[in-house]
This record gives C-alpha cells, sequence and structure tokens, in this order.
C-alpha cells in the first residue's frame, strides 16, 4: 500500500491509526517514514477494517469465528443424518468475497421448514450467529449465571405405535 493511496481512500481511517498506535499526525514525519509506519499498522486497525483486507481482523477475532464454525459443525455432525440438512458453510471473513446463496446453496439458519415434492419436509441446521461485542459486553455476559436443562426424549405422536421405546408414564 502506498501512502498516496492510504491518504485517498481513508484519510480519517489512517489519521486516527496513526494518532492512536504512534501518537503521530499524518504530516509529522516525512513521507516515507509516515508510509513505512502506515504500512506497518497492527491487524485490526481502522485502515485495514475499511480496505476490507485480511488484516482487518485481529487473531483473536479469527479465532472466535473458527470457534463458530467448529461448534456449527459439531451441532450439525451430532444431528440426525436423515434430518439434519446440508453441511453448514464457513461464515465470512474479511477480505474475501461474499459468497452468493445461489453459488453455495440453502442458507443454514433455522427457519420454516420447507415441503419436498414428496411431501416430507427439510430440517434446517442450526447455527450461531457471530456477535461483535467489547470486552465489557463480554465480560457482563460471562458472570451471568447459567442453569442446564435436561433434556426431554420425544414422546410419539398419538396414533403412532411405541416402537422399542421404554414407556416412563410421560
Amino acid at each position: 500500500m502506498t501512502l498516496v493511496l492510504l491518504l485517498d481512500r481513508c484519510p480519517d481511517q489512517l489519521a486516527a491509526d496513526m494518532r492512536r498506535e504512534y501518537g503521530l499526525g499524518v504530516y509529522d514525519l516525512g513521507p516515507s517514514e509516515t508510509a513505512a509506519l502506515a504500512a506497518n499498522l497492527p491487524a485490526g486497525s481502522l485502515v485495514w477494517q475499511t480496505l476490507d483486507t485480511p488484516r482487518a481482523w485481529t487473531f483473536d477475532q479469527y479465532l472466535a469465528v473458527l470457534r463458530i464454525e467448529q461448534m456449527n459443525q459439531w451441532i450439525w455432525a451430532n444431528g440426525d443424518p436423515k434430518k439434519r440438512g446440508p453441511q453448514p458453510r464457513p461464515l465470512p471473513r474479511p477480505g474475501q468475497p461474499y459468497a452468493t446463496p445461489e453459488a453455495t446453496g440453502p442458507a443454514m439458519e433455522a427457519g420454516p421448514e420447507n415441503p419436498e415434492p414428496d411431501g416430507n419436509t427439510i430440517r434446517r441446521t442450526r447455527t450461531i450467529k457471530a456477535v461483535g461485542m467489547s470486552v465489557e459486553q463480554l465480560d457482563r455476559f460471562m458472570s451471568q449465571r447459567f442453569t442446564t436443562v435436561n433434556r426431554v426424549e420425544n414422546r410419539p405422536q398419538t396414533g403412532q405405535p411405541n416402537r422399542g421405546r421404554r414407556n416412563n408414564g410421560l
């Protein structure tokens, strides 16, 4: 990246990053020194976010998205193979073009079930949405009291025989 390009596309972000990271204004140094400092701004800087480069995210943000994708994969893999639907798609990352639903298949969000031509229903895969939050918001969330919810076995519908299931009196 050249200094001219940065000054053209994101002058305000460059000025804010230079002041925040180095305590300098954009015009405090000579052009070559300013260009060297601008090119070495850390990952997650406003400049990289504006230019939508892979350096727009910090290492921690990439790890968080990886954990979300792994959880989505785990939820999908532990679902009933006959009902779980297609494998979840990866979440978009900076510097990568966003995939269109036509190119990658149906969306993976939980939603209404769609009937197939033979009358069966297609169940959609549950996914976890990425939510940005500050450290304070994360601390507040993690300090909540969480309770464990016990899973209840599905009961057979009325009129259907109880095939091989134990009758628990439910």
